[in-house]
């Protein structure tokens, strides 16, 4: 208001000086004018138009970045529940190998507290406590498992050795007595002279992706409904019929099949 007002007044002015000049310089005063506030009006466009923009990039950004985060959370919620899996995995087979070879086993929990293990309902006490807030992400890790040497391991492995090589299962299809290891689908078996050596034995995996302590778990089972017939070979050619139609693995390392009569 106040630009046209002075323009009016210069107008009057022109008109009564009088002049051409005195139009000339009016008019391009007026261009000048209409041109300054053209430009002003286009420069508030411009910059609403620019913090408009900047807005609806701030809202997209910020729901890409929100499903980027649930995305997040639930890959690591899944690999929670898989790690949780393997964890109680390893805490069975680790129990069942205790159990079998006379070990001991503890577990450490995330803050370096360890509690022995000696039954199955302490195993699955340790489940219940530890899994599920894990995968909730309120603690930072699972915790481990251990196994060691007990008093009797060595004796029964030594015991697990002998069957091992001397027990023979009859074949209905060879026609044939063979060795447990053959029958299960294992490699030859060769002495085991060592705990740790007995644990890697027992992760191995035969042609089927099966791993040996679960393969070993029952023997005789052919899944033709007869009873398995079982020797003992002495490997002088003298043999001795075994009154057992199963064997499982804990009697293959608990038993002394040679001493049987």
């Amino acid at each position: 208001m106040f630009k046209y007002d002075f323009l009016i007044r210069q107008f009057k002015h022109y008109i009564f000086m009088g002049g051409g000049k005195a139009i000339m310089d009016l008019e391009k005063n007026m261009k000048t004018s209409f041109k300054e506030t053209f430009m002003v009006r286009i420069k508030s466009r411009l910059k609403f138009r620019w913090i408009f923009c900047f807005i609806i990039f701030f809202i997209v950004l910020l729901i890409y970045g929100n499903h980027l985060l649930k995305e997040r959370i639930k890959k690591l919620a899944d690999m929670r529940r898989t790690e949780a899996v393997e964890f109680m995995d390893d805490g069975r087979k680790k129990y069942r190998m205790m159990l079998y070879a006379g070990a001991n086993m503890e577990y450490t929990d995330s803050e370096g507290n360890i509690r022995v293990i000696e039954t199955e309902p302490v195993l699955l006490d340790i489940y219940d406590e530890v899994i599920n807030p894990y995968i909730l992400g309120k603690t930072p890790s699972l915790g481990s498992f251990r196994i060691t040497e007990g008093e009797e391991t060595s004796e029964r492995i030594k015991n697990f050795n002998d069957n091992m090589l001397h027990l023979k299962i009859w074949n209905n299809r060879e026609g044939r007595y063979r060795t447990i290891s053959e029958n299960e689908g294992l490699e030859e078996f060769k002495d085991i002279k060592s705990f740790e050596e007995l644990w890697e034995y027992m992760n191995k995996r035969n042609d089927e992706g099966v791993i040996y302590i679960n393969e070993l778990d029952i023997v005789g089972y052919d899944r033709t409904g007869q009873d398995a017939k079982f020797i003992y070979d002495y490997g002088n050619g003298e043999s001795k019929e075994i009154s057992e139609n199963l064997i499982s693995l804990f009697e293959l390392f608990k038993d002394k099949y040679k001493d049987w009569s």
